[in-house]
């Protein structure tokens, strides 16, 4: 089983670890780091950089995981991969978003059907880049998963990193 990690940063070099203990064989892209995404027992893609390759990785997927985020310009992995996206015979899709597409609810709560309303110009890029991952997934029938992470906490990361 392979899985293509596009942007293999603080969440997947998490989940890298258990998915090769399971048997995975875990790809991911970077825009630098190569010695930290393979640390954690992925082989690393410069990307942008090495695109062939990355192809040639997503052809070979059972699996794909998107991490990066989008720009104000749109989705980097849909603007570059879309075709091949379409074209690959994956078993799962997943997408890393953030609650943020859910705007300031001033407390208020919010499910999977809220309407999405992102506040400032990374909530509405997340908002369109889910769009454009649901559209891409229903004209080639591929099983997207989309998950809305609240934060990301860990050594030196979340809002209180900085209090030190």
């Amino acid at each position: 089983m392979e899985m293509l990690v596009f942007g293999h940063g603080y969440s997947a070099g998490h989940l890298t670890p258990l998915l090769t203990a399971a048997g995975w064989r875990v790809t991911g892209t970077t825009r630098e780091d190569t010695a930290r995404v393979a640390a954690t027992g992925a082989t690393p893609l410069l990307w942008p950089g090495q695109e062939d390759e990355v192809r040639a990785a997503l052809a070979r997927a059972d699996a794909v995981l998107v991490s990066a985020a989008p720009t104000e310009a749109g989705d980097p992995v849909l603007a570059t991969f879309a075709e091949d996206l379409a074209q690959a015979k994956l078993r799962w899709l997943g997408y890393l978003s953030t609650t943020g597409v859910y705007g300031d609810r001033q407390g208020g709560w919010v499910d999977e059907e809220s309407e999405l309303d992102g506040s400032g110009p990374r909530g509405q890029a997340r908002v369109r880049a889910e769009a454009a991952w649901q559209a891409l997934a229903k004209a080639h029938g591929l099983p997207l998963h989309i998950f809305r992470l609240a934060g990301i906490y860990g050594p030196g990361r979340g809002p209180f990193a900085k209090l030190r």
